[in-house]
């Protein structure tokens, strides 16, 4: 009778060990109570990474039950954002919200973290398209007459840009497509450019449609084309560099949400989800509507490929650019 008992001790035992056991991992495949979740913005506020971020963060927190919050960390042109993210805990926790800019600094050699080894990718988060626009004051109202004017003064036109961004790149790709000389102009970011071309001190300027879209609406400057393989919905009149006869000269800037490598795939599933309701709702498609964000979905998988895809893409396009 004592083997008995004994017998049946340790089948208990066994058992709650069991319990014990398949709770763990389930309990580790859940967000900490009580612990927000984070998505980095690493440009400042105001930016669309950031608008993006807090429209999607309140429908988050109520679809997850959890609170989400969002946390500016900018500098060198998204880097400190995105390293922090890398090499934050895999816990799903911590997430950065990044766009062409990281895909530069990578296809530049000027970033430490690296979006395929260090991210785990969870969804995309809208997109928008870069728009040229130029002064009201210049007498090229087209892209044809700027490339015009632009071959009768070669050296003379400038456009705004920051080094490794999307406005070098785009003049640079214009200057070799349209086989013109055009002159950077340094700046720290794209709107502090806005005031020279106002008065004509630059002749182009690039900027995401979301920032132009009020400058044109109110005249302040004329928008003459957009670097998409559509035009831009909000404004169907603006023509595409592609349908102009630059097919190279694309630049959408697609925005998407990345969480650590080794983030437990069961929480990158729920963040798709809860970031991909968010984005289906009525208030942030309204929002993206008047703000010229593109609506742009997709998850793990999706984005992965388009990580992939832009990375080989863009160092070709550097390599180019760098060529003597």
């Amino acid at each position: 009778m004592r083997v008995t008992k004994l017998s049946r001790r340790a089948v208990v035992a066994s058992a709650m060990a069991g319990i014990t056991t398949a709770a763990t991992p389930a309990r580790a495949q859940d967000f900490t109570p009580g612990k927000p979740i984070t998505i980095v913005a690493p440009f400042g506020p105001g930016t669309t990474n950031d608008i993006i971020a807090r429209l999607i963060a309140q429908d988050m927190s109520v679809t997850l039950g959890h609170s989400v919050i969002v946390e500016n960390r900018p500098g060198a042109t998204g880097n400190i954002g995105a390293d922090y993210v890398a090499k934050s805990r895999p816990d799903g926790h911590t997430l950065v919200i990044a766009s062409l800019s990281n895909i530069l600094n990578q296809a530049t050699g000027n970033t430490t973290a690296n979006l395929i080894n260090d991210f785990t990718p969870v969804c995309f988060a809208g997109g928008v398209l870069y728009a040229m626009l130029v002064p009201n004051d210049l007498p090229a109202k087209t892209v044809a007459e700027l490339v015009a004017l632009a071959k009768q003064q070669p050296g003379k036109l400038n456009f705004s840009g920051f080094v490794g961004g999307v406005p070098q790149f785009l003049g640079e790709m214009l200057n070799r497509s349209a086989k013109i000389q055009t002159v950077m102009v340094p700046y720290k970011s794209t709107p502090d450019a806005l005031p020279d071309l106002l008065t004509n001190r630059i002749q182009m300027w690039f900027t995401p449609l979301a920032s132009g879209i009020p400058i044109h609406n109110n005249k302040q400057a004329r928008m003459i084309a957009v670097a998409g393989e559509k035009r831009a919905e909000v404004l169907p009149d603006v023509p595409t560099f592609k349908e102009l006869g630059y097919p190279d000269i694309i630049a959408e800037v697609s925005f998407y949400l990345l969480a650590p490598k080794g983030t437990p795939q069961p929480l990158v599933d729920k963040l798709y989800r809860s970031a991909d309701k968010a984005l289906q709702t009525a208030k942030v498609k309204e929002s993206f509507r008047v703000q010229g964000i593109e609506e742009k979905r997709g998850g793990p998988a999706e984005l992965s490929a388009y990580l992939n895809t832009e990375l080989r893409r863009w160092a070709e396009i550097v390599k180019l650019s760098t060529k003597s």
